[in-house]
């Protein structure tokens, strides 16, 4: 389910959250947590949120729903997600984890009828136990590649720079899927025309063209980017660049430059950024294997809940089990 919602997937992801009502309903689970994207609160004017709510309330669970950003709780990445707890009768409903990093981001809310709002966990703005996860936190000691990478495995080259290369690269010896998606000719030359500093995008593409090995002679500034600017927030990100002190956009199922999270350009090498570095955005060990040619593998990380947090919420679980009282 996803912005685009009235594409086939879009339906198709609705009847599996029917199906996943199903199964509570079946199985009867002590427990029950639902993830998904932000827009499922308002998708379909918010009737699929609804139901999903009112069925698990007529099956006599406990429920309690909101919105968790990621990069509150571990991972330098920016990835707002809903979130569904259901507890059986009797049993204890899990809280949100509170979250560990700052990471500078409005209020996550759900906006309420007769301007009422709820609120999830709490907001950083007022500080956070740890700072925010960088990209160079998360990426800066793997070694450079060409665009198009793609060498199975090799060496790391560098030792680890943060605490949380450290943990992401356990035991492992070798680095793997450290391999980047081939582009062509033209988007690689507007790539290498993309300056190397933070916040560049195609805005600071220069108006020219350039000559193909074809012997086509092509505009540097994709034509449809300009003339749709002004109702699609300028297109801002697109062709973009990393802040090595920033932070990754929310990881995607298939990083390019014109999709519609486009800031995919690794800080200091023109490339898209590999397989590796958007497993290592969501949180995921290197020691993880990932199945299929380049593309399913993005599309496996895309769609996975980052580990960090996936954690958090697993420790809230085992606190509303420990507290339910035991029966002599």
């Amino acid at each position: 389910m996803n912005r685009f919602n009235q594409t086939p997937w879009s339906k198709v992801q609705c009847e599996m959250i029917l199906a996943f009502l199903s199964f509570a309903e079946y199985f009867r689970p002590r427990f029950f947590l639902l993830e998904n994207v932000r827009n499922f609160v308002s998708f379909n004017k918010g009737q699929t949120f609804r139901l999903t709510l009112a069925s698990l309330l007529e099956m006599g669970y406990q429920v309690r729903f909101g919105i968790l950003e990621a990069g509150a709780y571990g991972v330098a990445q920016s990835r707002k997600r809903a979130f569904i707890w259901a507890a059986a009768p009797g049993e204890t409903l899990p809280d949100w984890p509170d979250p560990m990093h700052f990471f500078a981001s409005p209020e996550l809310k759900i906006n309420l009828p007769r301007g009422k709002y709820y609120a999830t966990a709490r907001s950083t703005a007022g500080g956070a136990p740890f700072r925010p996860m960088t990209v160079r936190d998360t990426i800066g000691d793997l070694p450079p590649v060409e665009n198009g990478t793609s060498k199975p495995t090799m060496q790391y080259g560098n030792e680890p720079i943060s605490w949380f290369q450290k943990k992401i690269r356990g035991d492992v010896l070798s680095l793997s899927d450290h391999k980047s998606k081939e582009m062509n000719q033209l988007n690689l030359i507007r790539c290498k025309h993309i300056p190397k500093r933070p916040g560049c995008d195609w805005h600071d593409l220069p108006d020219e063209k350039v000559k193909l090995s074809t012997g086509q002679t092509l505009e540097l500034i994709p034509w449809c980017l300009p003339n749709t600017a002004k109702r699609n927030n300028q297109w801002k990100g697109l062709y973009g660049r990393l802040d090595w002190e920033g932070n990754f956009p929310t990881s995607v199922t298939d990083p390019q430059p014109m999709c519609k999270v486009g800031m995919c350009f690794h800080p200091d090498q023109d490339r898209i950024i590999t397989v590796r570095e958007c497993a290592r955005s969501q949180g995921l060990l290197d020691g993880h294997r990932f199945a299929g040619n380049i593309q399913s593998k993005h599309r496996q990380i895309g769609n996975a809940v980052p580990p960090p947090l996936a954690s958090a919420l697993g420790r809230k679980l085992k606190q509303a089990i420990d507290a339910k009282p035991t029966v002599a």
